[in-house]
C-alpha cells in the first residue's frame, strides 16, 4: 500500500473514531460501525472483503442511520468506490439533509466529473438556516464559487485560529483539494 493511501485510510479512521465517538454509540448499529472501521483499518488485504461484507449488510440494515452511512460511505471514498458510496449517501440526504453528509455527496459527484452546484447550495442554505460556520460551510462556500467565501473565511480563521491548519487547504486550487480528498 503506498504511503498516499496509508495516511487517507489512517485519517479515515481518525475521522470516524471521532464522528462516532461524539455520539458515544447512540445506539448499536453506531457501535457496530466503529467496530467495523476498526477491524477494516487493522485488517490484511485477504481479511477487507469480508468487513466490507459485513459493512455493507450494516448499512443496508441501518439506511437512516447517519452514524452508519457516514462511516461506511467514508470507507468506501478511500477505497475509491465513488459510485456506490452516492448510491448510499443520496438516499439519505434525500430524506433528512445533515451539512456534512450532504458536502460528502457533492464532492463525490464532482469527483466523477458530475459537479452540482445545486447540491453545494443546499449545504450552504442549511448550514445557514441551522447557523453553522464551520469547514463544512466554509468547503462548500468554496466549491460553489459562492461569493461569501472570502468573507466568511476571514471571519471564521479570526473566529477559531485553532483551525488556521485547516484553512491552509483553500490555498490549493479546486481540483488538486478534491484529489488529495477523495485520491
Amino acid at each position: 500500500m503506498n504511503v498516499k493511501k496509508t495516511l487517507f485510510i489512517a485519517l479515515f479512521f481518525i475521522f470516524s473514531v471521532s464522528v462516532v465517538a461524539v455520539s458515544r454509540y447512540k445506539d448499536e448499529p453506531t457501535q457496530q460501525a466503529s467496530d467495523l472501521v476498526k477491524q477494516y483499518t487493522l485488517a490484511d488485504d485477504a481479511a477487507k472483503p469480508a468487513v466490507l461484507q459485513d459493512f455493507d449488510k450494516l448499512a443496508r440494515e441501518n439506511p437512516d442511520n447517519a452514524n452508519v452511512i457516514r462511516s461506511y460511505t467514508s470507507l468506501l471514498s478511500s477505497r475509491g468506490e465513488y459510485v456506490k458510496a452516492l448510491a448510499y449517501l443520496e438516499p439519505v440526504n434525500r430524506a433528512n439533509t445533515e451539512p456534512s453528509l450532504l458536502l460528502q455527496e457533492c464532492m463525490l459527484k464532482e469527483r466523477i466529473g458530475k459537479k452540482d452546484k445545486a447540491c453545494y447550495q443546499r449545504v450552504i442554505a442549511d448550514s445557514e438556516s441551522k447557523h453553522l460556520e464551520n469547514m463544512d460551510y466554509l468547503m462548500a462556500l468554496y466549491f460553489a464559487d459562492d461569493q461569501k467565501f472570502p468573507a466568511q473565511k476571514q471571519r471564521l480563521e479570526q473566529k477559531k485560529p485553532s483551525l488556521s491548519r485547516d484553512f491552509a487547504l483553500f490555498d490549493q486550487d479546486k481540483q488538486t483539494l478534491l484529489m488529495s480528498l477523495y485520491p
